[in-house]
Parts: structure tokens; C-alpha cells; sequence
């Protein structure tokens, strides 16, 4: 198959409502952030920490995304909606998790019950960032995401979803970002690095959402720019010292947030070579189970440790051990707990929107628009 015939049309990517291949590179990202924590010496010079970074522009690229589809198919968003689906997804399992934390910490006797009391304030109030080094401290990028969460859909709804619209704001943020940067503030609360990917995402979204500059878009959909791309990612992985030794430590973060951003069309096109790797069922598995995962990283360690005395766990022992326990766990909580409770936040949303609809019909043309097969694709 030539490289033209990987990429998809723009019917298909907004008749498309699972991007499989996403999982799969949740699931590579939590592999990475794991072994930066457990995997010794050997692992952490592959600066497996850029992982929560590819989280980031999957996060602002998928909210994005669903806030245009919502606006295209009703004439609105519902920010009401788009709430109670981010704090059912997030909330119960983060709050479960830190209950048990707390209760664990309580029963070691080793000086984590205090950390975990000094820092269940700004735990507790998504605050996670301010927080000083406790059993839950990489709960900092849930602290980051949520605050995203409540300014960029806002701001989409005030300043308008357009594409003109949108990238202005997105350009807007990232001039301020940059501001804020030079000026040098350095305060936990707001890093500017730990935006940009989340903003490079949403713009992503913006362009493709548009049939306009969709075919812009489509020039990364081909298997030589997936592996450019791959290969560039690997690169800053590898030398990432080096490169923000040259140009920064944000600045460093925001070229390797750029390329996984160029990197998803890619893998929206479920043509190339590397969506149908990431898009196989064992790394949508994992992907699936990455922010359970996430979050029971330590205890998953912890676990690995207790059960094995007297052994030498170390370097990539700890790492696959733990990371296998983690999965173990996190797929009983995805199955009994995450996902009953996301689907739940999910009908519930969906009937917020159709009680706001039904109370405010839409106007004329839009509505019109919406009752007409297809009408929820209409361009920008």
C-alpha cells in the first residue's frame, strides 16, 4: 500500500468514535513513566518522565476534540456535561486510591503518615503540584490536567469554538505561557511547560476538526512521517540532557510535545504501520488500565518488595514486577470500579444535554442541521 493510501478521509475521522492506537500510546507512556521510577540508572537515562507529557497532548487533543463534535451535533457545548464526565472519570478512583495510601501510611510506621497528613490539603483540593513529597507526589500531573480542564473549555465557550477563534486562543495561551517563562516564575502552580502539550493537543484537535485544514493534517498520515516522527522521539529520549542543556528545559519539553501531537495523526490513521502496532489488543489493554496504573504505581512496588524480602530487587526486576502488579490491580479496578462509574458519569451527562435541548431549542439553521444525516460533520 503506497503512502497516499494511509491516510484517511475526513468523513472517516469524524465518523470515528474509538482511537484505538491512543491506548496503545497511553500504554507505551505509562511503561515509560515506570521505568523512570523503577527502573534504576539503566532506565531513567531513556528520560522515561517525558511519558506524562504525551499524556498531556492526549488529554487537551481528546477533550478538544469531543467539546467541536458536541458543538457540531448540537449547536453548543455543555460545559455542565463536560464536568460531570471529567470528575467521574477522575475523581472516585483518585479519591479511592488516596484513602488507601492514607491508610497504609498510617499502618507502616516509617514517616509516611506524616507526609501523607502534610499533603492531603492540597490532594484533596487538586492542589497536587504544592504539595511536598509524599506517597502520592506524581498525583502532580492530576493537578495539572484538572486545571485545564476547568480553563480551556471555558475559554472555547467565551471566546467561541471556531477555528479562528480556537487557534487564537490557543496562540494567546502560549504567548502568555512563554511570558511567563521568560519573566522567570517559577512557582509549582504554574509551570508553563506542563500547558504547552495540552495546548499543542487542542490546536491538533482545532485543525482537524475543520475540513479546511484537515488535508494539512493528512501529510502526517503516511508511514514515512510515522517513522520520522518515532525515530525524532526516540532521539529527544535519548539525549534529552544534551538538548535542554542547549535550549532549555521547556523549551526541550515543548519540541517533544510538539511531535507526539504530530505523531497522533498518524495514528489516527489506522493504515500506518505504527497505529496497527499501538492499536493491538495486549498495549489497548494496558492503555485502557494507564491511569489506574498511574495511580498505583508505588503500591504496586511497594508490593513487589514486601513479597520478595531478603531479595535484591533492583533495575528492571523491580520494573516488570511492578509494573505487572500494577496491571494485575489496576484491571480489577478498571472492571468494578473505573468503568461502572464512568459509564455512569457518561448517561448521566448525556442526559444533562438532552434536558439543557429539549428546554432550548436550537436555532433555526443549526437545528436544522442537526436533524439531517451527516449534519454533525458540517465544516467550520
Amino acid at each position: 500500500m503506497g503512502e497516499r493510501g494511509t491516510a484517511i478521509s475526513f468523513e472517516d475521522f469524524q465518523g470515528t468514535r474509538n482511537f484505538t492506537a491512543l491506548d496503545g500510546l497511553r500504554a507505551v507512556s505509562v511503561f515509560l513513566v515506570f521505568s523512570d521510577h523503577f527502573g534504576g540508572i539503566g532506565w531513567t537515562r531513556f528520560s522515561g518522565w517525558l511519558g506524562v507529557h504525551a499524556f498531556f497532548v492526549l488529554s487537551g487533543f481528546l477533550i478538544t476534540t469531543l467539546l467541536l463534535r458536541e458543538r457540531d451535533s448540537t449547536g453548543r457545548v455543555s460545559l455542565k456535561a463536560f464536568y460531570i464526565r471529567r470528575a467521574t472519570r477522575l475523581l472516585p478512583l483518585y479519591l479511592l486510591v488516596f484513602l488507601a495510601v492514607l491508610g497504609l501510611s498510617h499502618v507502616a510506621h516509617n514517616g509516611t503518615w506524616e507526609q501523607m497528613k502534610a499533603a492531603a490539603p492540597y490532594y484533596l483540593t487538586l492542589l497536587n503540584e504544592m504539595a511536598n513529597v509524599a506517597p502520592l507526589h506524581m498525583t502532580w500531573t492530576l493537578g495539572v490536567e484538572w486545571k485545564y480542564y476547568l480553563v480551556w473549555p471555558t475559554l472555547l465557550v467565551v471566546f467561541g469554538t471556531t477555528l479562528r477563534s480556537g487557534l487564537a486562543t490557543v496562540g494567546f495561551c502560549l504567548v502568555a505561557l512563554a511570558m511567563i517563562g521568560i519573566g522567570g516564575f517559577h512557582w509549582d502552580l504554574l509551570l508553563p511547560q506542563n500547558y504547552v502539550g495540552m495546548l499543542f493537543g487542542s490546536a491538533l484537535a482545532l485543525l482537524m476538526n475543520s475540513r479546511r485544514t484537515f488535508a494539512l493534517v493528512r501529510g502526517l498520515m503516511t508511514h514515512g512521517a510515522a517513522i520520522a516522527l518515532v525515530l525524532a522521539l526516540l532521539l529527544v529520549h535519548r539525549r534529552f540532557p544534551l538538548i535542554a542543556g542547549r535550549i532549555g528545559d521547556a523549551s526541550a519539553i515543548a519540541v517533544y510535545s510538539l511531535l507526539i501531537a504530530m505523531l497522533i495523526p498518524a495514528l489516527i490513521a489506522t493504515r500506518t504501520w505504527i497505529a496497527r502496532t499501538l492499536a493491538s489488543k495486549p498495549l489497548a489493554f494496558v492503555g485502557h488500565r494507564s491511569y489506574a496504573m498511574y495511580l498505583v504505581q508505588y503500591v504496586a512496588a511497594h508490593t513487589v518488595i514486601a513479597l520478595l524480602p531478603g531479595s535484591t530487587i533492583v533495575g528492571g526486576t523491580l520494573l516488570f514486577l511492578s509494573f505487572a502488579v500494577a496491571l494485575l490491580l489496576s484491571d480489577q479496578l478498571y472492571r468494578w470500579f473505573e468503568k461502572p462509574i464512568t459509564d455512569w458519569g457518561h448517561r448521566w451527562a448525556k442526559a444533562v444535554k438532552q434536558a439543557a435541548l429539549s428546554k432550548t431549542p436550537l436555532p433555526g439553521c443549526e437545528a436544522a442541521a442537526a436533524l439531517q444525516p451527516g449534519g454533525n460533520r458540517s465544516p467550520l
